[in-house]
């Protein structure tokens, strides 16, 4: 009896494995306030609305955009995934949206984890970009394409 319950363990554990042994701490995820009504975003949705092209949830909550420091692995993952851009180029789309009044300035950038999740659980329509393993329960974490940080499928990936 032993033996056998041993065995299905055994071959759940081995199927099951590779998607609970998925580490998130690769991918770059999306967040905002625990309370906030959003759950899963398109990817062209999120180029939108880090580009402030879309301003508003259904929730009917501005978005207020925030961002990791020129130079950390997040930003270079939220330029490649999210923005589609290089750096200079981020920095000119934003000084052309505040020029044009798209945008009262860029998105604010926060040096560390801490501080950005503290931020984000704090203000009502923050959404903001962390390291899956930084995150912790303060924030919601959003799926993007239906897929979850530590999904094979999830496309927002830190190289």
């Amino acid at each position: 009896m032993w033996k056998k319950i041993f065995i299905l363990a055994l071959v759940i554990s081995l199927k099951a494995g590779p998607a609970l042994a998925q580490d998130k701490a690769g991918d770059l995820a999306i967040v905002v306030a625990k309370n906030r009504g959003l759950d899963n975003v398109t990817s062209d949705e999120l180029t939108k609305i880090f580009r402030a092209e879309k301003t508003k949830g259904a929730d009917g909550l501005r978005f207020v955009l925030i961002a990791r420091e020129p130079g950390s692995p997040e930003r270079a993952a939220a330029l490649a995934g999210i923005y589609k851009a290089s750096e200079d180029d981020y920095a000119k789309y934003f000084l052309q949206a505040t020029f044009t009044g798209l945008v009262a300035s860029a998105p604010r950038p926060f040096s560390s984890p801490a501080t950005l999740r503290q931020f984000v659980s704090g203000t009502p329509g923050a959404i903001g970009y962390l390291r899956g393993s930084d995150v912790d329960d303060s924030v919601k974490i959003l799926k993007v394409d239906g897929h979850a940080p530590g999904d094979a499928e999830y496309p927002l990936k830190i190289k």
